[in-house]
C-alpha cells in the first residue's frame, strides 16, 4: 500500500506563515505559525523516521506542521511573483552533523 494508514495526502504552506493539510476528503482548517517572518527563508524538513514535517527559518524551527506521515510522498513546491525561488535539496536540520 503505497499511502499505508496516514490519511494525509498534500501539505501546504504560504509565504504568509498559513498552513494546512489535506486527506482529499475533508475541508481542513489553516493555520499559522507563530514568529513566521515574509521574505525570509525557510527550510522544510521531511523527517521520513519521525514522519513528520517541519519548518525552519533562521535556522530555528518554526513548528511541525505535520506528523504521523507514514508511506510515500514527492515534493512539489509553487512560487508565485517575480522574485521568488525555490531550490529543494537533501540534508540535516540546521545544528545537527552527521556521525562519523
Amino acid at each position: 500500500a503505497r499511502w499505508t494508514d496516514s490519511n494525509v495526502h498534500s501539505c501546504y504552506l504560504s509565504t504568509d506563515g498559513i498552513y494546512c493539510w489535506d486527506d482529499w476528503a475533508i475541508d481542513r482548517p489553516t493555520m499559522s505559525i507563530d514568529g513566521f517572518q515574509r521574505n525570509t527563508p525557510i527550510g522544510l524538513l521531511l523527517d521520513l523516521d519521525e514522519g513528520s514535517l517541519s519548518v525552519y527559518q533562521n535556522g530555528q524551527r518554526l513548528q511541525t506542521l505535520k506528523d504521523g506521515l507514514s508511506g510515500e510522498y514527492c515534493w512539489y513546491a509553487s512560487v508565485y511573483g517575480a522574485h521568488n525561488s525555490i531550490s529543494i535539496k537533501r540534508g540535516l536540520p540546521p545544528g545537527e552533523q552527521r556521525a562519523g
